[in-house]
């Protein structure tokens, strides 16, 4: 995790890992998620091997089961899961068919997210100085107009998304790309406007 704090402010950067879960199966499902929020397909790129394996009556019911599992991960903020224990999953005995897609491709979907975990990992170790350093930086601007940025917490979710872009949940959460903050300036052209919201 990375975290960075100013004059009342603070900023928490992570992956997140049941995150990385449920966009493995939507995109090896093909799932088409309903709203307003649809994420770019992860990269590198997971196959839809088992959409094929659906009929049109069960992706429909995969379809609504995932979409309620997504709501929950946003609206919780908690892990609903835990990634590292066996495969069972009791709590998805009211979503058979999501139930039957993790547990029939979980040992891929684990090995998938474990190493974007690790790739995350070696990238923060990497980049950390120069993305905080970002961050400040968007937060010494709006001080400097004479914003109030007293108990602003900022959370960043990163991603490893095929499109540069971020994607805002309030109140105070922000998924993103994993590569948009090698871009400054579109970074804080999605970045600006959002906090500006939040204060």
């Amino acid at each position: 995790m990375v975290l960075e704090s100013g004059s009342g402010w603070k900023v928490s950067a992570d992956i997140d890992k049941e995150m990385l879960l449920a966009l493995y199966f939507r995109d090896l499902a093909a799932i088409e998620p309903m709203g307003a929020m649809s994420l770019a397909p992860l990269s590198p790129r997971v196959k839809p091997a088992a959409a094929r394996e659906l009929s049109e009556n069960a992706a429909g019911e995969l379809r609504q089961e995932w979409q309620s599992w997504w709501e929950q991960i946003l609206a919780n903020g908690q892990p609903t899961i835990d990634i590292h224990a066996e495969p069972d999953f009791p709590g998805f005995s009211d979503s058979p068919s999501l139930q039957h897609l993790l547990r029939a491709h979980y040992g891929n979907a684990y090995t998938w997210t474990q190493n974007r975990v690790g790739e995350y990992q070696d990238y923060c170790v990497d980049n950390t100085k120069e993305r905080l350093q970002l961050l400040a930086h968007l937060f010494a601007e709006r001080e400097l107009e004479g914003k109030n940025l007293d108990d602003l917490h900022l959370k960043l979710v990163e991603l490893p998304l095929a499109e540069r872009r971020a994607w805002f949940v309030e109140p105070d959460t922000v998924i993103l790309s994993q590569e948009l903050m090698r871009d400054a300036t579109l970074f804080r052209s999605y970045l600006q406007p959002i906090i500006d919201l939040m204060i």
